[in-house]
């Protein structure tokens, strides 16, 4: 390899947004990436149903387009081996690799310096004892996120991993970030800078030749809280109660990142930045929802035997049946649920054989007295009780992403589609 390299996702970040803050005298590191190197637009998906990023970050680490690798779900790509992600080919030509909570990519290396899954694929991470630990904890962090509980165990962990790998210069923008808990961005910065810190002492200590670090707070910011942005110039607003008309919840995680850019720049590496897709404004009043404990309330509901049940993002989760009648079963007991007075279904199933993929899309606001019905059946059970609120949708995805190369002083005006950012980076390891 000419030099070491980078690939550093932004998922979802609006570019056209950052040009907005940059024009406002903020984000002094995306200006200098933006003048210097210039960034190219790619493109993804079709449909809309597959704009999603764990969809897309799959076609950038495998070249492959959905048609190609048909990853529908987060978590799946542990189930295709045969799929070669990026870092598999890097390490097959001898190169040195790590990674950082990569969406959607799976473990399948066998000598890399460093692996960290995202917090919701099932793939076994690759480090110290503490580095296995602070992995399972982030994960434990992000999966409750709408409970705001964290158990003792992970907060432990996530204390031990701070201690290790988190400069003690650091430490005062940590304290930071801890005053501001309240505000909407503190608990999702602090989680995305202790992934940055971490890959940043990770790599120092092993060097690797290829290696790549994930961001998301950025997206789930950007998805839930865009109308506070200081950039958006729609007519919705978000309730005071849900984000004061004080914060800006979008800026203060793109002050962030531009902060871990900077010390990104400083390892003098080829940098891959890339959004894999982006967000809009969403202009209609859409709620989501999480149920606190998907087992109890499976059983609540009638649906007694499964083999297992794995929340994901946000709203979503996975059921692993015995069989596939069993299956069956419970995709009719779920799309058969209702809230009386609304046309909309409770969840949405896709069902893979003796696995669904179901999402809470029940979009309207609950309160107390929402009785759930089973085709005509009153079960006499209040989902409200039975669920978190998650947060108003405030953005969603667009086809359209961003892509910067540090090696490149003009950027091509696009790179169509986004699988080829793989043989971009491929090319790169010689």
């Amino acid at each position: 390899m000419k030099k070491k390299s980078i690939l550093v996702g932004l998922n979802e970040i609006n570019f056209e947004f950052i040009q907005e803050y940059i024009n406002r005298g903020y984000l002094e590191n995306f200006k200098h990436l933006f003048s210097t190197y210039g960034y190219a637009r790619t493109t993804s998906e079709d449909k809309y149903e597959l704009l999603e990023p764990w969809i897309q970050w799959v076609s950038i680490h495998t070249g492959k387009s959905y048609a190609e690798h048909q990853i529908f779900r987060l978590g799946d790509i542990v189930n295709h081996p045969e799929l070669k992600q990026l870092w598999e080919i890097g390490e097959q030509k001898g190169l040195k690799v790590g990674a950082v909570s990569p969406f959607n990519a799976a473990n399948n290396l066998k000598r890399a310096v460093f692996f960290v899954p995202d917090p919701w694929t099932q793939t076994s991470p690759t480090g110290s004892q503490t580095l296995v630990q602070l992995s399972r904890a982030v994960s434990a962090a992000v999966n409750d996120n709408a409970n705001q509980k964290l158990s003792g165990g992970a907060l432990l962990a996530l204390v031990k991993g701070v201690l290790k790998y988190v400069p003690l210069s650091r430490y005062v923008h940590y304290f930071s970030l801890a005053s501001k808990f309240k505000r909407k961005m503190a608990k999702p910065a602090i989680l995305d800078n202790v992934l940055a810190d971490t890959f940043i002492h990770l790599w120092k200590a092993s060097q690797p030749d290829f290696s790549s670090l994930f961001l998301n707070s950025g997206a789930h910011l950007q998805h839930h809280y865009m109308y506070n942005s200081q950039v958006y110039s729609g007519t919705q607003k978000n309730p005071e109660w849900y984000c004061p008309a004080s914060e800006d919840p979008l800026l203060d995680i793109l002050k962030e990142y531009d902060a871990i850019l900077g010390r990104l720049i400083k390892l003098d590496c080829r940098l891959f930045i890339a959004t894999g897709l982006h967000q809009n404004p969403h202009e209609e009043n859409t709620y989501y929802w999480r149920l606190r404990n998907h087992t109890e309330f499976l059983k609540l509901v009638g649906i007694q035997e499964f083999k297992s049940v794995v929340p994901r993002m946000s709203r979503d989760f996975l059921i692993e049946c015995h069989s596939v009648a069993q299956a069956k079963q419970v995709q009719e007991r779920l799309e058969e649920m209702s809230i009386p007075g609304s046309d909309e279904k409770i969840f949405t199933v896709d069902n893979r054989g003796e696995s669904l993929f179901i999402e809470l899309t029940y979009s309207q606001e609950l309160n107390t007295g929402s009785f759930i019905n089973a085709g005509k059946q009153n079960l006499g059970i209040d989902l409200f009780k039975y669920v978190s609120f998650v947060a108003i949708k405030n953005g969603e995805h667009d086809g359209i992403g961003y892509y910067i190369d540090t090696d490149r002083k003009q950027a091509p005006s696009s790179i169509n589609p986004v699988k080829n950012i793989f043989s971009e980076i491929v090319s790169s390891f010689g």
